[in-house]
């Protein structure tokens, strides 16, 4: 019995270890499968990055060159088609609608003057005024005795001349086109009669009248609706003359209103040499000039400048003063966006 256990033991012991080899073999083939499937999805995964790099590098490559060669195109069909004029509208961002200024038919001369408006004349201004805001115009309109002063003033300051107080405040509130209207109302119908003018001239630009039926309304509310009806009927046709002054205005330039009240003393001739000095020398710097008014102690004109050289009018005055320095001293009274005061010496 001795002998066998030290053979037993032996029996057992060889029995485990072949019972144990392959579970070894198993565990470290499943570690070898592991490794390599682990390698395996690594180098997928960098194949897949590369791929998706070098297709985004590539979509991306074809979108900045589509985008380029788009904007070089378009920038090659702007530049074939650009004008002058799309310079200036570049330039007068601000200015590619008029400005509007509106008011009752007025014409008053004297400091004690008022503006006096009914609730028909009301009712109107107020149906033009939400026209034209509609329409994204800047509407200015004369508002209290102030502005009216400030007219009055500007109104000795030009000319001392009966203008139409309209014209001046269109001028004083810094208008392009200006419009006045008038309305009559009866127990049949309501007439509205409509009218724009170039603010720094005062030329009619056109006219429209429109009537509807009352059919014997007498309340504010009833007439008021009358009224605005009228305008409404009104405008379009008004509008489609303003734009069309508008747009061939701009070709000529930015319009602005010069009044130099000469001040010094001179002679006939001396009188004479000066209109030609200054004429000469407006003509020679800006796209043209038209003289509305021309004595031996005011010169009233209308300058149209190139808006790329003079963006504004304190730049239009300077360059009067250096035309006007061989000839005569200049002073500044009061400049405005369309409107240059000044005296000669």
């Amino acid at each position: 019995m001795k002998h066998l256990m030290p053979s037993l033991c032996l029996a057992l012991l060889l029995v485990e270890t072949a019972c144990s080899a392959p579970k070894a073999v198993s565990r470290n083939s499943d570690t070898d499968a592991r490794k390599k499937a682990a390698v395996t999805r690594q180098n997928a995964d960098n194949a897949y990055r590369e791929l998706d790099g070098n297709m985004t590098a590539t979509v991306n490559s074809l979108q900045s060159n589509a985008t380029s060669a788009g904007t070089e195109a378009i920038s090659l069909g702007n530049t074939a088609e650009k004008t002058e004029l799309d310079n200036a509208r570049e330039v007068l961002q601000d200015y590619t609608q008029p400005i509007i200024m509106v008011s009752p038919a007025l014409n008053a001369k004297g400091e004690t003057q008022e503006i006096v408006t009914d609730n028909y004349s009301n009712a109107v201004q107020e149906a033009i005024h939400s026209y034209l805001t509609k329409k994204n115009y800047e509407v200015k309109s004369i508002e209290g005795q102030e502005t009216l002063n400030e007219i009055l003033q500007m109104q000795n300051d030009i000319a001392n001349t009966e203008d139409d107080l309209s014209y001046l405040a269109g001028i004083a509130l810094d208008a392009d086109v200006y419009i006045k209207f008038k309305q009559d109302v009866t127990n049949e119908e309501v007439t509205v009669e409509i009218s724009a003018y170039e603010t720094s001239t005062s030329r009619l630009l056109g006219s429209q009248s429109s009537t509807v039926r009352n059919n014997g309304h007498t309340s504010k509310i009833n007439l008021a609706s009358n009224l605005g009806a009228a305008v409404r009927k009104a405008m379009p046709g008004l509008e489609t003359k303003i734009l069309s002054y508008w747009k061939n205005d701009l070709t000529k330039g930015t319009q602005y209103k010069v009044v130099a009240n000469i001040k010094g003393e001179y002679s006939d001739s001396q009188t004479e040499d000066l209109h030609d000095a200054i004429m000469k020398g407006l003509k020679s710097n800006f796209n043209s000039v038209k003289m509305n008014v021309m004595t031996a102690k005011t010169l009233d004109f209308v300058i149209y400048a190139n808006p790329i050289k003079y963006k504004d009018s304190q730049e239009i005055y300077s360059k009067l003063r250096q035309i006007f320095k061989p000839i005569a001293e200049t002073k500044k009274i009061n400049i405005t966006r369309k409107l240059i005061l000044m005296e000669l010496n």
